[in-house]
């Protein structure tokens, strides 16, 4: 293989696929990028076999052929050049680099070790890249990060009657969206981590695909990317969100998250228990820690609504996730008891929802 491409080409497109390659592997090659010369373009690809990414940069291929190096090394050395030409030359898997006045040579490995990778299916749905980027960052928090319930650290995304949910859940909150959407009924779950990843590089439009092997990908704009379906039964989420409420609290939004940060400085983590005692009769909800050894603070906020007088407890981290998810100025936050799940919602989007598992407190 020998090559030349831009350095300002390159390096951007190297960088984004090595973000997926395994930063320590039993299997050394999952660590490394694979690159491909071939017809004008040099295609590079990672994975570490649960997500991978794969793209490509227009070149002038003198020799074609196929090696793999350490995606952190090239990525390191390639940042470090000038924009300009380099010159990439592979011989018996080691990839000579040369740009004006610069030579280094880094051992790699053979392309044939690299995992053979399965082709995009039918495409299922196309959506808009902004409506992707915005749905999985009001889900994607809230699956699991622990790999007890392995199926919890995915997302469910599910196409049925027009409507494209995606759902993150971890046992004590949940975040789910809805969009209209057009295409073939399916669903499957895919880790969090890998529709994050995808997040970051989506541009214009977005089409999904499942593969036969059991993969789901995702091509936009100048990549591919690709994530292993999680085995499992994804929870029946539904069955935990209440179908009425008693209560309805409406806010500024702002003024609840500064009243959650006021409230657990006490904390070494910025992280603890917040209880929220409102009174709809009186339009006022108090927010205070129970951190009480430390110190404590007490925040008085104006809210509207109607219901019960009444107090709940939360995970003070998870109060400030669905608020940070949450657009537009005003929250509504519908309650029945204080062990019930309680919801967040913004007449902003009212196809998104928060549901928050509380904390019992002791008498």
């Amino acid at each position: 293989m020998k090559v030349t491409v831009l350095q300002e080409n390159f390096l951007p497109r190297l960088s984004a696929v090595a973000r997926v390659a395994s930063a320590k592997s039993a299997l050394p090659v999952l660590e490394n990028v694979l690159l491909t010369a071939e017809k004008g373009v040099l295609r590079l690809v990672a994975t570490d076999l649960e997500t991978g990414i794969k793209t490509a940069v227009g070149a002038k291929v003198e020799r074609e052929g196929a090696t793999t190096v350490p995606a952190r090394t090239l990525v390191s050395l390639i940042g470090n050049l000038s924009p300009g030409k380099l010159v990439l030359e592979s011989e018996k898997d080691i990839l000579v680099v040369t740009a004006e006045g610069f030579s280094a040579k880094i051992n790699g490995l053979p392309a044939t070790d690299f995992p053979a990778l399965a082709e995009a299916g039918k495409a299922l749905v196309t959506l808009s890249a902004e409506d992707f980027k915005e749905a999985i960052n009001q889900v994607s928090f809230a699956a699991a990060q622990d790999e007890s319930r392995p199926i919890l650290t995915g997302l469910l995304l599910k196409l049925a009657g027009g409507i494209f949910t995606l759902v993150g859940v971890d046992g004590f909150r949940l975040g789910e969206k809805k969009l209209k959407l057009s295409g073939e009924d399916f669903a499957t779950v895919v880790p969090a981590r890998s529709l994050i990843e995808a997040a970051r590089l989506v541009a214009g439009e977005v089409e999904i695909s499942v593969s036969a092997e059991g993969q789901l990908f995702l091509k936009t704009g100048d990549f591919l990317i690709f994530a292993q379906v999680l085995e499992g039964e994804f929870p029946e989420y539904e069955q935990i969100i209440p179908t009425n409420f008693e209560t309805h609290l409406r806010f500024e939004k702002e003024e609840l998250a500064k009243a959650v940060q006021l409230t657990t400085v006490f904390t070494d983590s910025g992280m603890g228990v917040v209880v929220l005692g409102y009174d709809p009769e009186k339009k006022l909800l108090e927010v205070s820690s129970q951190e009480a050894e430390r110190g404590e603070a007490r925040v008085e906020i104006s809210v509207g609504g109607e219901g019960k007088k009444g107090t709940i407890a939360f995970n003070s981290r998870y109060v400030g996730d669905a608020l940070s998810a949450l657009p537009g100025e005003e929250v509504e936050l519908s309650l029945n008891s204080n062990l019930d799940p309680a919801m967040f919602t913004t007449p902003k989007d009212p196809a998104y929802r928060h549901v928050i598992m509380p904390v019992r407190l002791q008498e």
